[in-house]
């Protein structure tokens, strides 16, 4: 089965489980959100890639009580080599549910991976918020379509940690006056040909500040700058972003 169709499926299942009981009440809100982010780099998860960069975005979004569906797409592209001498591009697919600080998200990455890594990743994600007083995030995030990474370790077996690289992330956000700010710590807990680990490694040390100012027609820019530290691979980052965004109640 192509990958386009096992997304597809994938995507259809997720929505049909967050939407069965929206369907048993009133319809709720829907929202419409388009726009695009300038940035000096694309930082992702302990990783640089490209230099200065267009980040444009589009998602629809449909919230009913404690109940939220989204789907959207992203796309980054170079505009300038990066500081590794790369120019990167990536589109990407992208759907959740939430329930009371649950959400379940897949995420198809294209473009890039297709050239680099023979094919499409999806990603398989699950966090959880404990609460609008404690904005502490816990995240787990598995690549699933990707398992000749594994393969057979040694003669030994189907390697599972190594054939579905993942990651985990603490983050906690925070507001200091108009300023929002975010710290995060992402994880490898497996090795991973994928990321780059040999092991169980701190991966990801993010400091994010911005504010999002806020128009009466419906529009906003964001502003926000960030720094990151990869301690497995001994690698300082930075960047600054801002962007435009339009959203739209129906």
């Amino acid at each position: 089965m192509k990958k386009n169709n096992v997304l597809a499926i994938a995507c259809a299942l997720l929505l049909g489980l967050a939407s069965a009981p929206l369907r048993a009440q009133e319809s709720g809100n829907w929202s419409m959100t388009v726009g695009a982010d300038a940035a000096s780099s694309n930082l992702w998860r302990g990783m640089e890639s490209g230099g200065p960069c267009i980040q444009p975005s589009a998602y629809f979004d449909y919230e009913k009580g404690d109940w939220a569906v989204s789907l959207g797409t992203w796309a980054t592209a170079s505009v300038f080599k990066g500081r590794y001498g790369d120019y990167y591009d990536e589109f990407d697919f992208s759907v959740e549910a939430s329930w009371r600080g649950l959400t379940l998200s897949l995420a198809n990455y294209n473009e890039y991976y297709d050239r680099v890594y023979g094919g499409s990743f999806l990603d398989l994600g699950l966090s959880y918020t404990l609460s609008e007083d404690i904005p502490l995030t816990l995240s787990w995030y598995s690549i699933i379509n990707q398992t000749a990474e594994g393969g057979v370790d040694g003669g030994s077996g189907f390697d599972w940690a190594a054939a579905f690289p993942s990651y985990f992330e603490l983050a906690y956000d925070f507001s200091i006056s108009v300023v929002d700010f975010g710290v995060a710590a992402g994880f490898c807990p497996f090795a991973s040909e994928y990321y780059g680990s040999e092991g169980f490694s701190m991966y990801n040390l993010n400091l994010r500040a911005g504010h999002e100012f806020e128009f009466e027609h419906g529009g906003s820019l964001p502003v926000s700058a960030q720094v990151m530290y990869n301690p497995a691979w001994e690698t300082f980052s930075w960047g600054v972003s801002v962007g435009y965004y339009f959203s739209l109640d129906f």
